[in-house]
This record gives structure tokens, C-alpha cells and sequence, in this order.
């Protein structure tokens, strides 16, 4: 889910815990879905809705590049089940290098890789259940990639 604009019933977003704060930036809504999938509901992207973001420098900087490759270690670690994360982590991992090696912050996303390894069990695991993961699958968002 985009973080942009977000419609969630204020019950089902009390249920979950709302936003993890110490996500603070990126993923934060991919951890949010995916608590509420878990808990029984369902999301709809509403693509035909636009919305505005300020101009902004549109280059990666170095938090982002930390904060995004932490960020995943620590929301797979938080949600998945154990047979999953290394399919999830060995896809994300190779996406992220790949990207980072072509458009820049390799050092910062290894930082951030190192980051989330090291202090994934900070994080509170709840993993899915594996109705959740075939309930993802069949709504086009499988928990891998």
C-alpha cells in the first residue's frame, strides 16, 4: 500500500496496532497491509485515484537507501513464516543490489542490509498464518516479491 493516501476503518486499524513506529519510513504499509490481511480483512487499490506529492529532488539519497533495505529485513522478519523469508529476503536482496549497483547507494544499502540482520530481533514476530499467505497470493500481492 502506498502510504500517499490511505482509507483504513479505524477498527481494523486499532486492531492491528497501527503504524509501527520504528519503521518511521518505508515499508510501513506493506506491514500494515499485511497485519490486516492477517487479522481478516482485505485491501483495494484504487488506481484511478491521483494524488499530489511536493516537488521534490527525485535522486535517492542515503537515508532512503538505508532505511529501505533495513526496513525489509525487519518487516519479513516481523511477518513472514519461516519457510518464506529466505525466498523473500534471497528476491529482495537481489533486486535491491541490482538496483543499487545501477542507479547508486550500494554502501548505504548495505549498511541498511546490515542494519536489519543485526537488530531484526528487536523486532516483535507475529508471522502469518498460511491462509493469510494463500489470501495475498490469490489477491496478486504472493508475500515473495
Amino acid at each position: 500500500m502506498t502510504e500517499g493516501v490511505v482509507l483504513i476503518r479505524r477498527d481494523a486499524f486499532d486492531a492491528v496496532g497501527g503504524w509501527e513506529e520504528q519503521l518511521f519510513l518505508y515499508h510501513g504499509g506493506g506491514d500494515l497491509a499485511w497485519g490486516l490481511y492477517e487479522a481478516g480483512w482485505s485491501g483495494w487499490y484504487a488506481a484511478s485515484i491521483r494524488m499530489h506529492h511536493p516537488l521534490t529532488e527525485p535522486a535517492r539519497h542515503a537515508l532512503y537507501h538505508r532505511l529501505a533495505a533495513r526496513n525489509r529485513i525487519w518487516i519479513a522478519h516481523r511477518n513472514l513464516p519461516a519457510l518464506l523469508l529466505p525466498l523473500y529476503l534471497s528476491a529482495w536482496t537481489t533486486i535491491t543490489l541490482a538496483r543499487a549497483v545501477r542507479r547508486g547507494g550500494l554502501s548505504q544499502t548495505l549498511r541498511g542490509m546490515r542494519e536489519g540482520w543485526t537488530s531484526r530481533r528487536t523486532q516483535r514476530r507475529r508471522p502469518m498464518s498460511w491462509r493469510t499467505v494463500h489470501r495475498l497470493t490469490a489477491a496478486g500481492r504472493p508475500p515473495i516479491i
